[in-house]
């Protein structure tokens, strides 16, 4: 089932803010593919893995909003700077098994994660919307449980 999240402009990053503090950007990869990148906190605890698959038909806008997150800026904060709304067509909510370089990058001992495949959205009024990517977002088990039910399409 394909459920749209709410129609809301928080992001995923000001939810994290809200529970952790400053949330920043650790760019793994950022090519023409893909994006790997932690969510991480003032502790530097990783809080969210987030895996991006990239299209390549982008505006020049688009563009140039990429090369400001591929410099560390958060996704959501980047296109909203820019006045572009956000939002995530969730296609998947998974539980899965958390391997040890993520459990470290989590500081967590818990072995289940939770994740969410969505397609990622950006809309700039009089435009018609962009497909930014295919994200696949892991929660650390501190933010998100590994619990699925009718709700983990939306929250």
């Amino acid at each position: 089932m394909v459920e749209h999240f709410p129609l809301v402009d928080r992001l995923h990053t000001d939810v994290l803010e809200e529970k952790y503090g400053p949330i920043h950007s650790k760019i793994i990869i950022h090519n023409n593919q893909n994006r790997l990148a932690h969510l991480i906190d003032n502790k530097r605890i990783s809080r969210t893995f987030a895996i991006t698959f990239f299209l390549d038909d982008w505006t020049e806008d688009v563009k140039k909003i990429n090369d400001e997150i591929k410099n560390g800026e958060s996704i959501g904060k980047a296109f909203r700077q820019h006045q572009y709304a956000i939002r995530k067509n969730v296609l998947e909510v998974y539980k899965l098994e958390i391997p040890a370089w993520l459990k470290k990058e989590f500081d967590t001992n818990d072995n289940y994660a939770k994740a969410r495949l969505s397609e990622f959205y950006a809309k700039k009024k009089g435009s018609p919307p962009v497909i930014y990517g295919i994200v696949v977002e892991i929660y650390s088990p501190d933010f998100r449980k590994a619990i699925i039910n009718n709700l983990s399409l939306t929250s």
